[in-house]
């Protein structure tokens, strides 16, 4: 009786570990990364949209969270550089990833998204500016991007499009995002600002609208791709392609982002 009794207590023992080792095999789904955080360096200028498609992504990939980083491509690139983890990098300029790859330090690139330029000035106008030109003219108090981030070049390009020399403007400050220009315009520190069309969207009523000669545009691209020293390789690849696909580009028209130029 002892015998029969420890020969199926060895049995039952037996199959609860190999249920157990059975278990632990079938959580790893599709074959790579269980779950964990995908570090995402985004330009500033994509603050609202990738926490829109974070949502999304989280639902598709239970077990995962996205922590992001949103500055000046130039200052996301540094970090990089200076080996901060980041999984993903989408800069608002090829330039920053360009400069990443010659060192080793990127991956391919994706184009995913455009953006253009407007002009905004307080919703009462005091300056009554109607157009560009009136910068000029009325001395009006001008804040920008700094030259150094991808918002500053591309106002550099609109204004060079105007045959306008930045110098012959009453430029007050220089700022590192688009949210800080509208912050200045619409508290008064400031008569006009260029910002993304994005970025003067989300502002709703802060600020007024006014459009730029479409032969005097800027059209800003944004690239997306793999920081070569990423832990989550197969994870940044998947919000890569949920950044491109049908889902990912709704988020991004929704909030007046145009398609990737066509190749």
């Amino acid at each position: 009786m002892l015998l029969s009794f420890l020969l199926a207590l060895g049995l039952l023992l037996a199959g609860c570990g190999g249920g157990s080792s059975s278990s632990g095999g079938s959580g790893s789904s599709g074959g790579g990364e269980g779950g964990g955080t995908l570090t995402v360096f985004a330009a500033s200028s994509l603050t609202n949209a990738f926490p829109k498609i974070a949502d999304i992504y989280k639902t598709q990939h239970p077990g995962w969270d996205v922590r992001f980083e949103f500055l000046g491509s130039d200052d996301l690139a540094a970090q990089i550089e200076q080996g901060s983890p980041a999984d993903v990098f989408a800069a608002a300029s090829s330039k920053y990833p360009e400069e990443l790859q010659s060192q080793n330090l990127m991956g391919t690139t994706t184009n995913f998204a455009t953006n253009t330029l407007v002009l905004v000035v307080p919703k009462d106008n005091p300056a009554g500016i109607k157009g560009v030109a009136d910068l000029a003219s009325t001395n009006a108090k001008l804040v920008v991007g700094d030259p150094a981030v991808p918002l500053g070049s591309y106002t550099e390009t609109v204004l060079g499009n105007l045959g306008i020399d930045p110098g012959s403007l009453n430029i007050v400050s220089q700022e590192q995002k688009a949210t800080d220009v509208i912050t200045k315009v619409d508290l008064g520190e400031a008569d006009a600002g260029f910002v993304y069309v994005t970025d003067a969207l989300a502002a709703g009523a802060k600020v007024k609208q006014i459009p730029l000669p479409a032969a005097a545009q800027a059209t800003a691209t944004y690239p997306i791709g793999i920081v070569s020293d990423s832990s989550h390789k197969e994870a940044a690849q998947q919000w890569i392609d949920l950044v491109i696909s049908p889902q990912g580009q709704k988020v991004l028209t929704d909030l007046g982002f145009g398609p990737a130029p066509s190749s």
